[in-house]
């Protein structure tokens, strides 16, 4: 039987049934008009009226009125027959009652299902039982079957021979095709069908396939084998379908390790099709299968899971192109025979890993079906749901089902092509940004965690990443210039908010880490640090106030981060020398027993730690820290010595009017490292044999000294040694104090950490007053 085309499946589902009645009705027409015009068409035209013996108009009219009652009578009760159908009897009907020589099957998903061939594992199904059906319709029936299933298997012969003469050696009674695969032909999405080729046909084959689950199942209350001996099945529901038991999973199970067995593969996956939709209370549609036993459950999850994908490898193995690249696994001539059992396998996956809420069970079910990701590539609804769900564990569930979630999701863009990596860096980015709307010591590691899938993701295509990369940069910088030329507080709070500054550190690691090649060459993201370094510049001096200074402190770590890792000299020193300017590091502060801040879980100052003494002493250490950092990155430098000559003027100066005992010894030994370095650089330069003038010359310059043995490098290696010990005491402060939250379950949450305000704060309060007069007085922060 040839395989239908797409405009003739197409013409079926929409236009069959109207062409059909409107040929009835031109016939009748014409008869009628015939039967009225004998004179003009001749006797033989009426031959129904010929013994009137006349021209009787009266009576033709009567009986023209009666048929034509009776034609009404006869559509009237067929629409009220519809009306009660089910849309899966309603389209069976027009397909079977109005033309028996169309195609039984109007899914083009599964055109060719006929030449499906499975393997004995000792037992054989019946066949559905058929509508009563007179003699001469089955012999037609029977003869139309077994042309096609003739010309069906000549033709599986012709294209894969192998796996003809396999089936021919292993089960040769096999080939008596016996369409047992119509239980899995009607399993579709809700939201529409998925074709072989990737093309989406949406709401047409949305209404096609609406009924086809009614007819999923057959029950199997006793089976025949092909030997006549009657086969009891184990268990049986009071509905008369069959229980699934711990022995049928077990020989399902035997059947596929040992012989890779199709039958008991089709069995598995209608029994892990029931199991996937048992507590969808919603569903009352009857599965082939019941499942009583939460053991039973279990147990056909973790075998449908563990040996469903090695047998379809068996069947379908990886197959390579003539570069090497493997050519896509819908690409071979077994595919079509094994599309519906992929396509129940990955949607009843995807729908079980919906419905579960075990944390443990979420990661069984996720490793697994990454082992199955190849077999996306021909249902490009199922692979786009599959990664929205998994965006959704990435950014929801717990830390190692958010490891093995973006993971699959990385496993996806590397075999499903280049749109899903589109589609997955899109994703990835909006989901971190959506997350990153408060900022807690509860969230803050997850948010740590999503920044290095994220940057790690992006890798993957340079080319791609700096699509992504240069529009996303470009929103940013579209609120910035917004907030520059408006100047309100509504503009403000745009650009001072978590996500603006989480997505500003997201960015500047993506790029620090994949601007270069692991050889040092520049990729296409490394055109991305000026406007990165800009729009950082830019929101770090919109407000410019002390209320602030722990967005500047984030931003400025993001810059040297990017320094590090690119070698890019980037001028953050005058934004250092700016808050030892300021009024509240030269006037005394106020002394008071608050807590220390945490400068990593807010970007504004509460109003009680304004003037603070503790305010004062966490803002010049962070100073202090943040100066060291960056010119230790420049230790090795040529100019170092003309660098460091402001950071020796400035430091002096404060260290001479400043009070503060203990900054002023931290910043007295930074002057002396400085010094010393600059000494140790102007010696090796007075040893160097070029000009300045030589480019090459002044780039290898130190190029392979150590930072840490330089003076001033080795001195930041000690100063980090204590900032991480320092960092490391306070997150364990934190999860004691999560812990104790955790336990205390009637007592205030206190999320917030002292002295750096909650996002939820700072969404009411983003601006305070003086800060926007001091704004107003400011005119350096637009440029």
């Amino acid at each position: 039987m040839a395989k239908a085309t797409k405009a003739t499946i197409k013409f079926q589902k929409k236009h069959l049934k109207t062409a059909i009645e409107q040929r009835r009705k031109k016939q009748k027409a014409t008869q009628l008009y015939k039967k009225r015009n004998p004179k003009k068409f001749g006797k033989g035209a009426n031959a129904g009226n010929s013994s009137s013996g006349g021209n009787n108009e009266d009576e033709e009219e009567d009986d023209q009125d009666q048929e034509d009652e009776e034609e009404e009578d006869d559509e009237k009760e067929s629409n009220d027959k519809e009306k009660s159908m089910s849309v899966d009897e309603f389209f069976n009907n027009d397909l079977e009652s109005d033309d028996d020589e169309e195609s039984e099957s109007d899914n083009e998903d599964f055109d060719g299902i006929d030449t499906i061939v499975e393997e004995d594992d000792g037992s054989d199904m019946e066949t559905p039982v058929a509508k009563k059906q007179t003699a001469a319709e089955k012999a037609k029936q029977v003869a139309k079957e077994e042309a096609a299933k003739k010309i069906q298997l000549n033709a599986l012969k012709e294209k894969d021979p192998e796996f003809y003469k396999y089936l021919q050696e292993n089960d040769k009674e096999l080939l008596d095709f016996e369409g047992e695969m119509e239980d899995l032909v009607s399993e579709e999405d809700e939201d529409g069908d998925d074709d072989d080729d990737g093309d989406e046909e949406g709401d047409d084959e949305d209404e096609e396939m609406e009924g086809d689950d009614e007819e999923m199942e057959e029950a199997e209350p006793k089976k025949k084998s092909k030997k006549g001996k009657d086969v009891e099945v184990e268990g049986e529901s009071m509905d008369g379908i069959p229980l699934v038991t711990k022995d049928m999973i077990a020989a399902w199970q035997t059947a596929l390790v040992e012989k890779h067995s199709l039958r008991a593969l089709r069995r598995l996956l209608l029994a892990f099709r029931a199991g996937a939709h048992l507590h969808d209370g919603e569903d009352d549609r009857t599965y082939a299968y019941k499942i009583n036993s939460p053991i039973v459950f279990n147990k056909l999850v973790v075998t449908c899971l563990k040996y469903v994908v090695p047998t379809l490898n068996h069947h379908l193995p990886i197959q390579t192109a003539a570069g090497g690249k493997p050519k896509p696994v819908n690409s071979g001539s077994k595919y079509a025979t094994l599309q519906p059992l992929v396509k129940s396998f990955l949607q009843n996956t995807l729908y079980l890993l919906k419905e579960l809420t075990d944390q443990e069970m979420i990661y069984f079910v996720i490793r697994e079906s990454e082992k199955a990701i190849r077999y996306l590539v021909g249902f490009p609804k199922i692979a786009k749901d599959m990664l929205k769900h998994l965006l959704f564990l990435w950014s929801t569930a717990t830390d190692r089902v958010r490891i093995i979630s973006f993971l699959t999701i990385r496993t996806m863009c590397l075999q499903l092509g280049p749109n899903y990596l589109d589609l997955a860096l899109k994703g990835v980015y909006l989901t971190f940004v959506r997350y990153a709307k408060t900022t807690t010591m509860h969230t803050l590691p997850n948010l740590h965690l999503m920044q290095n899938c994220v940057a790690q993701l992006y890798g993957l295509d340079y080319d791609r990443s700096y699509q992504h990369g240069f529009v996303y940069i470009r929103q940013l910088a579209i609120h910035l210039r917004n907030a520059v030329m408006v100047k309100t507080k509504e503009s403000f709070k745009a650009v001072y908010n978590w996500q603006y500054l989480h997505c500003l550190g997201l960015w500047a690691q993506v790029v620090a880490t994949h601007a270069l090649t692991n050889a040092g060459q520049p990729t296409s993201l490394h055109t991305l640090i000026y406007p990165l370094v800009q729009v950082s510049q830019g929101a770090l001096r919109l407000v410019p106030t002390t209320t602030y200074y722990p967005l500047r402190f984030q931003i400025i770590r993001n810059l040297i981060q990017l320094i590090e890792n690119t070698g890019t000299f980037i001028p953050l020193a005058p934004f250092l020398f700016e808050v030892l300017e300021g009024g509240d590091m030269k006037r005394p502060g106020r002394k008071g027993t608050l807590k220390p801040l945490e400068w990593d879980l807010g970007f504004k100052c509460s109003k009680e730690y304004k003037g603070s003494r503790v305010y004062q002493d966490g803002t010049g250490e962070q100073v202090y820290e943040l100066m060291t950092e960056y010119y230790a990155l420049f230790s090795t430098s040529i100019s170092f010595p003309e660098l460091a000559i402001p950071a020796i003027l400035q430091l002096k100066r404060f260290i001479k009017k400043s009070t503060l005992v203990k900054l002023k010894k931290q910043f007295a030994g930074l002057v002396d490292k400085l010094e010393q370095n600059s000494r140790f650089v102007e010696t090796e330069r007075n040893k160097a044999d070029f000009s300045p003038s030589d480019a090459a010359g002044v780039s290898s310059f130190l190029k392979h000294q150590d930072k840490d043995k330089t003076p001033l490098g080795s001195y930041w290696k000690g100063v980090k040694r204590s900032v991480m010990a320092k960092r490391k005491m306070i997150e364990e402060a934190r999860k004691d104090r999560a812990e104790r939250e955790d336990k205390d379950a009637s007592g205030p949450s206190s999320r917030k950490s002292k002295g750096v305000e909650d996002d939820d704060e700072d969404s009411d309060e983003s601006m305070d007053e003086d800060d926007l007069e001091e704004v107003g007085d400011e005119d350096d922060y637009s440029d």
